[in-house]
């Protein structure tokens, strides 16, 4: 599986700069505390007065690499829009197996609802949003609202409970993935065929019953990575799961289609469009 958020970084190092006059970037905060050393978060809070609506970002990098720094490019226009965003670490894999990111991604959200007024989040409208293996993580965290299953960490008093998902190129059925893949193995802890209930509950796809939180999802059909189908799966269950879905395909985009400049623009335009209609 690509590292999906490097090749996010690559895009936001050749692009022109965005002006930083509209927003305040705070990095490296601490959020709660991982396997072996605190879990940071990038801040990024517009400087507009009053409470602003905020999205959680879960990087990429097949569970097992990848970083919140190469969020940039993506979470800047969504600031300079009025959106306070939360890039996160999350702890990685060989080091720890699933559950363990899912329960710090949720840790992160109630975070972020504990310190609302510190970094001027409406903690009523609060959305996540992950690319690749970010976005597994991302769609899991929509899919468990109110699951105490996942309730692990500090700031338990607060709902990890989100308000709507942005999911781009995401793994969303880990079942249809090689058991010899070098990057569920070590999620997983072994093979999909070998833990067919755990592989199962790492995969969004098997979660779509309850209350369904609307959806933004982007994919491009030529996605060597993560089959195009996983998208159109998930998308007609979603649907048939009485869910509010927004589909976006990129025509020819490969897996990092969200940070290349042909989709770039379209691809923001209308994330924007559904978050002012769902957040």
């Amino acid at each position: 599986m690509l590292l999906w958020s490097a090749v996010g970084l690559k895009a936001q190092q050749s692009s022109p700069a965005v002006p930083a006059s509209s927003y305040v970037r705070v990095d490296g905060v601490t959020y709660g505390q991982g396997k072996s050393a605190p879990l940071l978060a990038d801040m990024y809070v517009p400087k507009d007065p009053g409470l602003h609506p905020a999205v959680v970002y879960i990087h990429g990098g097949g569970w097992t690499g990848g970083s919140r720094t190469g969020w940039s490019r993506l979470i800047v226009p969504f600031a300079e829009h009025g959106y306070v965003g939360m890039a996160i670490d999350y702890d990685l894999s060989p080091d720890v197996r699933f559950p363990i990111a899912l329960e710090e991604c949720k840790e992160a959200v109630r975070w972020l609802r504990a310190h609302a007024i510190q970094y001027h989040v409406d903690p009523n409208r609060i959305a996540v949003a992950g690319g690749s293996a970010g976005g597994e993580l991302a769609a899991l965290v929509a899919l468990t609202n109110g699951d105490n299953r996942y309730e692990v960490g500090a700031f338990t008093n607060f709902s990890s409970s989100v308000k709507a998902a942005v999911l781009y190129s995401a793994d969303l059925d880990l079942t249809k993935f090689s058991d010899t893949d070098d990057a569920i193995l070590p999620y997983l802890g072994g093979s999909c065929s070998a833990q067919h209930a755990l592989c199962r509950e790492a995969s969004p796809q098997f979660h779509l019953h309850g209350d369904l939180p609307p959806i933004y999802i982007g994919h491009g059909n030529a996605d060597g990575d993560v089959p195009y189908s996983q998208f159109t799966s998930f998308v007609d269950a979603y649907r048939k799961a009485n869910g509010a879905i927004t589909p976006f395909t990129a025509e020819g985009g490969p897996h990092s289609y969200a940070a290349d400049p042909r989709w770039f623009q379209a691809n923001m335009d209308a994330v924007l469009s559904f978050l002012r209609k769902n957040l």
